[in-house]
Parts: C-alpha cells; sequence; structure tokens
C-alpha cells in the first residue's frame, strides 16, 4: 500500500470541487423523490422496475439497456482518446475514497499517517473512520437498489437482522475497507480493465499528464544542471500508485494530477514552467498544437451519435405500458354456434408510466380487418392502474360468424390492442394466432 505525500495546487482544487459534487450526488441521489413520488433512481430488482429520472422500465426493455451501456462504452471510448484517464483521476469510486481516507489519516495521525511508528491507539481511531465511512458510502449504493428510507427506519430495530440488504450492506463495507484502506493502487494497476485497454484507446495527440522530456532531460546530476529537470523525484513521491511520470506513460497512471501540482511548485523556484502538465505527446515532440479531429476521434463521435440518435429515438417513441399475451393451452380455442370461434387468453400487463392511467382493451382479426369481441371481465374493457402496477387475468376472445371457406384457413391472426384511455394514440398490439378447429 502506498502512502502519497499531500499536494496543493490548482488541479488538485478543481479535482476537490467536482470530487465534492460527485460524493453529494451520489449520497443524495437514492434520497430524492420525484413530484409523482416514484424514487429519482431505483433498480428494484425483486419487483422488475427500473426507476431512472422520472422514468420508469422493465426488463422487457432491453433495446434501451442496451443503448444505454453502449453509450456509456461510447463515451469512454471517445473521451479517453481526446482527454486520457479523465474518468480515473476525476470521477473513479477508487481515486475518490483513497482520497477521502487519507484526508481521514492525515487528520488523526498527522505526519505519523502511513508510517510503522504510529500510535496504536489513533490507528485504531483511522480504521474505525474507514469503517464508517464504508459503511455510509455501502449504506447509499444498496439505497440505489433498495428504498433508503425503509432501511434507515429498520437499522435501529432487530429486524434488520431478517433483511437481506442489511447483509448485502455489511459485505460492500467489508469490501471497500479493504479495498480503498489496504489494497488500493493494487486494483488500478492489476485489476482494472480500463486501466489494460487505455493504450489502444490513447495516441499521441491524446491530452493527458505528461512530462515535457524534451525540457527536461538529462537531469540534473548532483550539482551539473543539464536539463531543466531537477531530479528532486517530487513527482514520484506525490503520486497514488506510486509511479513515475518521467518514464512516459504507464498503466498505473491514473491522471490524477498531483504530480502537475508538485512540479509547477518546484519549478516555480526555478522561474520556469512546469514540466508535467496536460499535453499531448505530439504536443511535446514537436511544439503542434493538439490535433483534436482525427480519425479515431471522429470514428467515435461518428458511432456515439449514432447510438445518442437511436436511443433518443427509442426514448421519445416509447409507449409507457407493457403487454404480454398468450394463448391458454390447457384450453384450445372452440367452435361455437353460427360458426364463431371462442379462444381463451391469458394477459399480462403492466403500467410503466410515473402517474397512474386508464387503460382499454380491444381485439380484431388482422387478416379480415374484422372486430373480435372481448370479455375481460371489466366495464367496457377497462381498467385503472397505478404507476408500475401489474395486472395478470384471462380473457375470453370471440370472433364474429366465420363462413366455411375462413373456417378452411387453419388459423386466424389475430391482435390485442392495449390503449390508453385518455390518450388513444399510446397504443400497443400484440398479434396472436388462433387456430381454428376443424367442424
Amino acid at each position: 500500500m502506498i502512502i502519497s505525500r499531500p499536494q496543493s495546487g490548482k488541479v488538485r482544487t478543481r479535482r476537490n470541487i467536482v470530487m465534492s459534487f460527485l460524493v453529494f450526488l451520489f449520497v443524495a441521489a437514492p434520497w430524492v423523490m420525484m413530484p409523482s413520488g416514484t424514487p429519482l433512481i431505483r433498480l428494484d430488482i425483486p419487483k422488475r422496475m427500473f426507476h431512472l429520472f422520472g422514468g420508469l422500465f422493465i426488463p422487457q426493455e432491453g433495446l434501451i439497456l442496451w443503448f444505454f451501456l453502449l453509450t456509456m462504452g461510447l463515451s469512454l471510448f471517445f473521451f479517453t482518446s481526446i482527454i486520457g484517464r479523465v474518468w480515473c483521476g476525476w470521477g473513479c469510486p477508487q481515486t475518490i475514497y483513497t482520497d477521502l481516507f487519507d484526508r481521514i489519516g492525515r487528520f488523526v495521525l498527522d505526519s505519523k499517517y502511513g508510517k510503522k511508528d504510529a500510535p496504536k491507539l489513533k490507528t485504531t481511531i483511522v480504521y474505525f473512520l474507514w469503517i464508517v465511512v464504508s459503511f455510509i458510502a455501502s449504506f447509499h449504493w444498496v439505497g440505489y437498489f433498495v428504498n433508503p428510507y425503509e432501511m434507515a427506519a429498520t437499522l435501529t430495530s432487530a429486524s434488520i437482522f431478517s433483511e437481506t440488504y442489511f447483509y448485502f450492506i455489511l459485505f460492500f463495507t467489508f469490501a471497500m475497507f479493504v479495498d480503498i484502506g489496504f489494497i488500493r493502487e493494487q486494483f488500478c494497476k492489476y485489476a482494472c480493465p480500463y486501466a489494460r485497454f487505455q493504450t489502444i484507446l490513447m495516441d499521441e495527440h491524446s491530452w493527458n499528464v505528461t512530462y515535457d522530456f524534451k525540457r527536461g532531460e538529462p537531469r540534473r546530476n548532483k550539482t551539473e544542471k543539464i536539463g531543466d529537470c531537477v531530479a528532486c523525484n517530487m513527482c514520484v513521491a506525490v503520486c497514488p500508485t506510486g509511479i513515475d511520470i518521467r518514464d512516459g506513460l504507464q498503466v498505473g497512471c491514473v491522471a490524477c494530477g498531483k504530480c502537475v501540482d508538485a512540479c509547477t511548485s518546484i519549478m516555480a523556484r526555478e522561474d520556469k514552467k512546469t514540466l508535467i502538465g496536460y499535453f499531448s505527446l505530439k504536443q511535446i515532440e514537436t511544439g503542434a498544437p493538439i490535433k483534436w479531429i482525427r480519425p479515431r476521434t471522429v470514428l467515435y463521435a461518428i458511432l456515439l451519435t449514432c447510438v445518442l440518435v437511436g436511443a433518443s429515438y427509442k426514448l421519445i417513441t416509447r409507449v409507457p405500458m407493457s403487454l404480454i399475451a398468450a394463448s391458454n393451452k390447457s384450453m384450445p380455442p372452440i367452435l361455437i354456434p353460427d360458426n364463431k370461434i371462442r379462444a381463451f387468453v391469458a394477459l399480462r400487463i403492466q403500467n410503466i408510466a410515473p402517474l397512474k392511467n386508464e387503460f382499454q382493451l380491444k381485439a380484431y382479426d388482422t387478416r379480415h380487418g374484422k372486430e373480435i369481441l372481448i370479455r375481460s371481465g371489466e366495464d367496457d374493457n377497462r381498467f385503472a392502474l397505478s404507476s408500475g402496477e401489474i395486472k395478470s387475468f384471462s380473457v375470453v376472445l370471440e370472433t364474429s360468424p366465420l363462413s366455411d371457406s375462413e373456417l378452411q384457413e387453419g388459423y386466424l391472426p389475430g391482435a390485442i390492442v392495449l390503449s390508453n384511455a385518455n390518450e388513444p394514440d399510446q397504443k400497443i398490439e400484440k398479434i396472436l394466432s388462433i387456430s381454428l378447429p376443424r367442424r
């Protein structure tokens, strides 16, 4: 485990602002409720309902999930190709909570933090505070899946031990304490998949934390000054992963910018510009401005734009209701007097709008355009469902009189239509093949 030296500076100040905002957002989001009474974000796995920014999504809408994951992946590709490992240094929980743990350690132990001769009592206090922070973070992480108000109400009661989510909180608390407290940079170096494929996403034009080797090398050797680098090694001392940025781009670099602030402060004493900053490799080699528009950035931008357009179209045209229809296998269609066919169908309907809605069922013959009578037990086949409510029931379909030639067709392609009674344009249709019994 590496305990890096603290370092102040412009980059550190900006990261503090960004990280504070992200932590606040992470902690606050599970508690926020929409005006409709639904949570801002909640992935309710047992009920198979996912609340996202006022919208209610269900597993049957897999295409929307696919668009979301593809957008996240392509965004990572696009921004990494342009501005390097900005996620690692500015947004990754591993980096953010490592900084938070370090602040706690220095607050309690001061200069003894990370030293073998640190007082045992104060070290125990540090570990205790780390566990508290881990518990709070884990509680809010689980809060994205379980109602945090309900969890908070049961935390001090004996019933908490019968709740599954409590053991998830304990597991994540332990995992976070071990990971952020002791594993730290080893995860970034050896376990993080993003660190492995960053090299194929970045090129010599990517804007990233880089060492100006043309000015800095060769480094100062004792009193002999050749390049601008004074060999103070402050960039190594402040690095949270223990690498030497002067050796070039490495898997262990998380682009946190601490070495930038360190070098800036040292070079200021020499009345020179920093040797480490946000540059591109090509910019250092040739002095040319950064080439933002290049084949890989254009390709990623086109792909990301296509996915965003597809996702936007899918969300705009999305109908906030779900209908699953299946013929009752134990009760096949039967022929009744007047050459009518009676079929039995099982329906599962869900309202995935954020508000209560009234729905209506209709059915028709798609081959001949004739209406099919539907009996659901509701007046005019209308019923109301609250947001997220599911209604599972069976209906009876009864066709109009069929001619002898129609009965010989073998099957009847029917359709069941579920529509919003207040907004008829919002409707979905399920095709249902009704087998025709022989006379």
